[in-house]
C-alpha cells in the first residue's frame, strides 16, 4: 500500500482541488455542538495571541502559535480526488469561509473578499465549481454565499439540512466574536483572524494511492474515532468490494433507498438491516441476539457468511442491491408509514410498541411477492391476535414471546398467506396449552377469559376497550375518540385511566355480603372495569354506581351501554346487537351477576375483533 503525507493550511487546501466525497463517507451530520467545539477551539488559540494593537500582516501573525486540525485521508481515481476521512470538517470549514465571505464584503475588505472567494469555490470551462460541493451541495452552498443566513432551512436531504442549520450557528458565533457593542464589525480583530484562519491553521493530508487499499483504511479509522452507525460502516465494507468505476451506480441506489428510510428515522435504517437478515437468516434465538449490535461484524463473520455469502463477493454484493436491498427496504418503508396509518392493521400492534411485526412481515413476503399486500394486513392481524389473546388468557410472558417471534420467523418464511395463518394458530395453541396445562384445539375457550382482569398491563387493559369502543362506533355508524389519547396518552385532560365500576366503599361491599376476597376479585374483572379520560376518572372514584353512571353517560361507548337512555336515543345499536347476536342491555345494580354477564359480552365482542371471521376479511 503507498501512503504519502503532506502538510497542509487553509489557503492550501482550498483552491485549487475538488473534493468529491467518497461513498464511505456518512451524510454531513455535525451538529451545533461539533461545530461550536471546532470554532471555540480555533479562537481559543487565536485570542492567546491577538493583540488589537499590532499591525495586521502576514509577518506578525505567522508569529502567532499554530493550531493542529488533525489529518484529513484522500484517494485519487480517474483525475478526482476524493475524500476519505474528513468531509465533516471540511463541509463545517467551507461554511465559515462563507461566513467570513459575507464580514469581509461588510467591512470593505475587496482584497480579502476576492481571497476568500477563491478558496470556496472556483471558475473553469464548467462554470462554478465549489470545492466542498459535491454530491447536490452546490445549490445550497451558492445559496448560502448569496444569501447568507436570511435563507430558511431546507427541506431536502440530512446533509442539505445540517448545511443550512450549522451555517446559522457558524454565522451567530462569529457575529458575537467580531461585533462590538454598537453591532458593528470589528475590522482590526476580524482581518487579524483571517491571516490566522488561512495560514496558521494546519493539518496533515494522507493520500492514498491505491483504491483497494481504501476500504481497510477507512475501517481503521471509524474503530478508533467516533464511531459511524452501524449500516454507515456496512455500505463502505458492501461498496467497497465493487471496482471504482461502478462504486458511483451502486453509491447512489444505496443513497436513494436508505434516504427513504433515515428521512423517516435515522435509526430505521440499522432497523432494517437487523430485521431483513434476521428474517432471511436467522432460524435459533442465539443467533437472533447476535444481530443487537455490530450486525455489519456478524453478516461477514465466518458463521454467517457461508449462508449470505456478501464477504469478498463483489458479484453478490451486486445482486443484492440490486434486488434484495432494493426490493425489501422499500416494503420496509412501506410498512413503517402503514404502522402509523390508523386504517392499517400494523397500525395496532405500532400502538403497542410491537415493531417485530416488521420482522415477520419480511420474512414471509419474497421478492416481487404478488401476496405482498395481503400478506403485510394478515401478518399484522395475526400478529395483534396473538399478542392479545396470549395477553387476556393469561399466557403472556414477554422472554417467551421472543421466543415464539424466532419461531414463527422461521416457520412462515416465504410461505403461503393459508399457511402463514394455520402455522399462527398452531403456534398459539401450543404456548396457550404448554402454560395452561391443557389440551384445547379452539382458540376461543370462555374458561380461559372468565377471570382476565387488572393483572393486565396498564396501556394494555387501555388499548383493549379502545378497540372494543372503536368495534362498536364502526357499527353504530358513531365516533369515539381517537386510538392515541385512549391508549398512550397519559395527560390529566386527554389521557384515559382505568376505572374501577365498583369503588371501594361500604355499599358496595355489601353487595358482596362484606366478603372482601369475593369483592376484590369481581371488581378487578375486565367486566367490571372501563376507562375514562382525564378529569372523569377522579371525579368518580369513590361514588356509589347510581352517582357514576351520570359520568358515564358522556364517556366512552362501552360505559354508555350501562345506562338505559342510551338503547332509547341509538335505534343503530339494537340492530348492531342483533346482527351479532349480542345480549347487552342497561345495569341499575353492579353486582357478581352484571359483572359476568359484561365479562361474558366482552367475550363475544374478542371473538369478533380478533376471531376466525375477522380473519377471513384480512
Amino acid at each position: 500500500m503507498g501512503v504519502n503525507s503532506k502538510p497542509q493550511t487553509m489557503d492550501s487546501i482550498f483552491g485549487h482541488t475538488k473534493y468529491y466525497i467518497d461513498f464511505y463517507q456518512r451524510e454531513y451530520k455535525w451538529e451545533k455542538q461539533h461545530v461550536e467545539s471546532l470554532l471555540e477551539d480555533i479562537f481559543y488559540k487565536f485570542e492567546e495571541e491577538y493583540n488589537p494593537d499590532i499591525d495586521v500582516n502576514l509577518d506578525n501573525i505567522s508569529k502567532f502559535g499554530w493550531y493542529y486540525l488533525n489529518t484529513y485521508v484522500t484517494n485519487q481515481y480517474s483525475g478526482k480526488t476524493y475524500i476519505v476521512d474528513g468531509q465533516q470538517r471540511f463541509t463545517t470549514l467551507t461554511l465559515i469561509l462563507i461566513k467570513l465571505y459575507h464580514i469581509s464584503e461588510k467591512t470593505r475588505l475587496q482584497d480579502k473578499t476576492d481571497w476568500i472567494k477563491n478558496r470556496i469555490y472556483g471558475t473553469g470551462a464548467e462554470g462554478k465549481s465549489f470545492w466542498m460541493g459535491a454530491h447536490d451541495r452546490t445549490e445550497a452552498l451558492d445559496d448560502l454565499l448569496n444569501n447568507g443566513s436570511k435563507t430558511k432551512d431546507s427541506k431536502e436531504n440530512i446533509s442539505i439540512k445540517n448545511i443550512y442549520k450549522n451555517f446559522k450557528h457558524v454565522s451567530d458565533y462569529l457575529d458575537k466574536k467580531f461585533k462590538n457593542q454598537e453591532n458593528n464589525y470589528n475590522k482590526h480583530k476580524f482581518e487579524a483572524f483571517l491571516l490566522f484562519f488561512m495560514k496558521q491553521i494546519n493539518f496533515i493530508e494522507i493520500l492514498i494511492d491505491d483504491s483497494k487499499d481504501v476500504a481497510m483504511v477507512f475501517e481503521v479509522i471509524n474503530d478508533r474515532g467516533e464511531k459511524l452507525k452501524p449500516y454507515e460502516v456496512f455500505k463502505g465494507e458492501l461498496i467497497g468490494q465493487l471496482d471504482k468505476s461502478e462504486t458511483n451506480n451502486y453509491y447512489n441506489i444505496w443513497k436513494e433507498h436508505i434516504g427513504e428510510l433515515t428521512n423517516i428515522d435515522e435509526k430505521e435504517a440499522d432497523n432494517f438491516f437487523r430485521f431483513y437478515f434476521r428474517s432471511k437468516y436467522v432460524d435459533k434465538e442465539i443467533d437472533y441476539k447476535d444481530f443487537d449490535k455490530e450486525y455489519n461484524k456478524v453478516i461477514f463473520s465466518k458463521k454467517f457468511n457461508s449462508i449470505i455469502g456478501l464477504k469478498r463477493n463483489p458479484q453478490k454484493v451486486k445482486q443484492f442491491m440490486n434486488k434484495d436491498f432494493k426490493y425489501y427496504s422499500k416494503l420496509y418503508a412501506e410498512c413503517l408509514r402503514l404502522s402509523k396509518s390508523e386504517g392499517s392493521s400494523l397500525f395496532f400492534n405500532d400502538l403497542n410498541d410491537q415493531d417485530r411485526q416488521l420482522l415477520l412481515i419480511l420474512s414471509a413476503i419474497k421478492l416481487d411477492d404478488p401476496e405482498k399486500k395481503e400478506k403485510i394486513e394478515t401478518i399484522a392481524f395475526l400478529f395483534d391476535r396473538h399478542h392479545v389473546l396470549l395477553q387476556i388468557f393469561g399466557c403472556y410472558d414477554s422472554n417467551k414471546f421472543t421466543k415464539t417471534i424466532i419461531a414463527l420467523n422461521k416457520n412462515i418464511r416465504e410461505r403461503s398467506i393459508e399457511e402463514i395463518k394455520e402455522i399462527f394458530k398452531e403456534q398459539l395453541l401450543k404456548e396457550i396449552n404448554e402454560i395452561k396445562n391443557m389440551s384445547v384445539k379452539d382458540l376461543f375457550q370462555y374458561s380461559l377469559f372468565r377471570d382476565t382482569g387488572t393483572v393486565l398491563n396498564i396501556r394494555f387493559i387501555r388499548y383493549f376497550f379502545a378497540k372494543i369502543d372503536h368495534f362498536i362506533a364502526e357499527n353504530i355508524n358513531q365516533s369515539t375518540d381517537n386510538y392515541y389519547d385512549m391508549v398512550r396518552n397519559t395527560g390529566h385532560v386527554n389521557g384515559y385511566h382505568i376505572e374501577h365500576i365498583l369503588a371501594k366503599n361500604k355499599e358496595n361491599k355489601m353487595v358482596f355480603n362484606n366478603n372482601e376476597e369475593q369483592f376484590d376479585r369481581e371488581r378487578n374483572r375486565l367486566g367490571a372495569l372501563l376507562i375514562l379520560k382525564g378529569s372523569d376518572n377522579i371525579s368518580s372514584s369513590n361514588e356509589t354506581y347510581d352517582k357514576k353512571l351520570k359520568t358515564y353517560s358522556h364517556g366512552m361507548l362501552w360505559g354508555r351501554t350501562l345506562i338505559e337512555e342510551f338503547y332509547h336515543n341509538n335505534p343503530d345499536f339494537s340492530i348492531f346487537c342483533k346482527k351479532y347476536n349480542l345480549s347487552f342491555k342497561p345495569i341499575k345494580r353492579y353486582d357478581a351477576v352484571a359483572i359476568e354477564e359484561r365479562q361474558k359480552l366482552l367475550f363475544e365482542l374478542v371473538k369478533l375483533i380478533w376471531g376466525e371471521k375477522a380473519l377471513v376479511l384480512k
